[in-house]
């Protein structure tokens, strides 16, 4: 018997094993470079499902000047005050996050709607403790990551038979974690605790491995960015599903490349080939450019840094689609040059339509702005392999890179209480200057701390006991810089 096309990934799963990893954060803000881990769980799977290892279970304690949400701690019942008495302090957990995954540089990572947020709230809290802020997307290591939340949509898309999908009043699929895990026999647990979040997630991808093994090979198969724009440009057509997140529709697509958008970084442009393709050749860039990601149009983007499923092409079958009719339709496009070209340039109509986009002076906000230099990261490696504070200091000295500055600035304040009175009064301000600033900025303020207590206070959503520590702790964060 021959065996199947994901032979190879399923090896891979074996060799590696697999990771589940959760955060719990404080918050869920529209500026995420500012939210933090409250609490993070990462967790081995073994043979036995219901026994995985446990390898991170950990909260912290915050430094003052980043402020939890009312809400976000209602949702996780994280008291504040409590965190206060934990052992380590943010930056000493993230430090034993990264431990981990520099000694575990194989392991297939797995998290639920990781890829839109828990792995950017670690990239910025790597970027922020000073650790290489793209540790986990690598070009030089084949990391793997897969977003259960992903394989689910691809599953409701193209195998909804195989696993129970739960649905509310109105007929709509609801994928979060916690429904998903109940409509099929998984006890949740203590539903928005990182272990037990990651406990479900890791029979989730169990019970995706065993019931839908295509669609979840698949995931490891296009795991990192290099193997999914190795999949999506090198084969002439291949399967995708997505499920709208307003609608709740299932959208299935059998797609062939076209270009890479050369104004959008990651962006990939394809034409789906469950539309026929002669109705489109012929049109104009202009033309083209009011389709591209329009609903029911088969001009669509997917981002290549987003963990994509990648679905093999003879999933095709089940959207209708036999191979022969996709092989013609796909060669049709792949030969049409024009159509190409008009599709790139169409790219470029829909830029200058696009708001500009603005970077904010902050170095949270800056991220993006430029690569650190060999230089000043064999500086932070130095930094933070070195505990005594008088070497750490000259360190900071060397540093050329104003980011960095700030933040190893702010760890020498938090972690060492003898880094001298200068540093001290420094970041006494610079806390001040965050917590008690009234204009618009993207982090959260006391003022906007009180009016989440407010918020939740209305909805009659808080326990006793945390009504009174979150008061407790934003009334003691408040004298503390005022």
């Amino acid at each position: 018997m021959n065996n199947p096309w994901y032979q190879e990934p399923k090896d891979m799963l074996t060799e590696r094993g697999l990771a589940g990893l959760d955060l719990e954060t404080t918050g869920i803000n529209r500026n995420i470079e500012y939210e933090r881990p409250t609490s993070a769980a990462i967790l081995e799977s073994t043979d036995n499902v219901e026994n995985p290892d446990i390898i991170i279970d950990n909260k912290c304690r915050l430094p003052y000047h980043v402020l939890p949400d009312a809400g976000a701690l209602r949702i996780t019942n994280i008291n504040p005050m409590e965190l206060m008495n934990e052992e380590l302090s943010l930056h000493q957990l993230i430090g034993k996050i990264v431990d981990y995954f520099l000694s575990n540089p194989n392991k297939i990572l797995a998290t639920y709607n990781g890829a839109t947020y828990d792995l950017i709230i670690l990239r910025h809290s790597f970027f922020s403790s000073l650790y290489n802020p793209y540790l986990l997307s690598s070009a030089f290591e084949d990391r793997i990551h897969i977003d259960l939340y992903k394989i689910a949509q691809s599953i409701y898309c193209f195998a909804p038979k195989s696993i129970a999908f739960f649905k509310d009043a109105t007929g709509k699929v609801v994928l979060k974690q916690e429904m998903l895990a109940k409509e099929n026999g998984i006890d949740p647990g203590n539903s928005h605790a990182a272990l037990d979040d990651v406990k479900a997630l890791l029979k989730l991808a169990n019970l995706f491995e065993q019931q839908a093994p295509e669609i979840f090979f698949s995931a490891i198969a296009s795991g990192n960015k290099s193997r999914a724009v190795k999949l999506m440009t090198e084969q002439l057509y291949f399967t995708y599903g997505e499920v709208k997140y307003k609608e709740r529709l299932a959208v299935k697509r059998t797609p062939t490349f076209i270009c890479e958008d050369p104004t959008y970084s990651n962006r990939m442009i394809f034409f789906d080939l469950c539309f026929d393709p002669d109705d489109y050749l012929f049109m104009t860039a202009e033309e083209i450019a009011t389709l591209i990601n329009k609903k029911n149009s088969p001009l669509f983007s997917i981002k290549s840094n987003s963990s994509p499923v990648i679905l093999h092409p003879s999933i095709s079958d089940e959207n209708n689609l036999n191979e022969e009719n996709a092989t013609h339709r796909a060669s049709i496009v792949q030969a049409s040059n024009g159509f190409k070209q008009n599709v790139y340039l169409a790219c470029d109509i829909i830029s200058k339509r696009r708001t500009p986009w603005t970077m904010l002076s902050f170095p949270e906000s800056q991220i993006y702005a430029q690569f650190i230099d060999k230089s000043d990261r064999l500086l932070c490696d130095a930094f933070l392999n070195n505990i005594n504070i008088n070497d750490r200091l000259e360190i900071v000295n060397q540093l050329n890179d104003d980011r960095l500055i700030d933040f190893a600035k702010r760890i020498l304040a938090l972690e060492h209480q003898d880094c001298g009175p200068k540093l001290i009064m420094e970041y006494q301000e610079f806390e001040a200057m965050r917590l008690l600033n009234e204009g618009k900025v993207p982090w959260r303020t006391l003022q906007n701390g009180w009016q989440s207590l407010e918020k939740e206070v209305g909805g009659d959503k808080l326990s006793p006991s945390l009504l009174k520590g979150i008061k407790e702790y934003y009334t003691l964060v408040e004298n503390k810089v005022s």
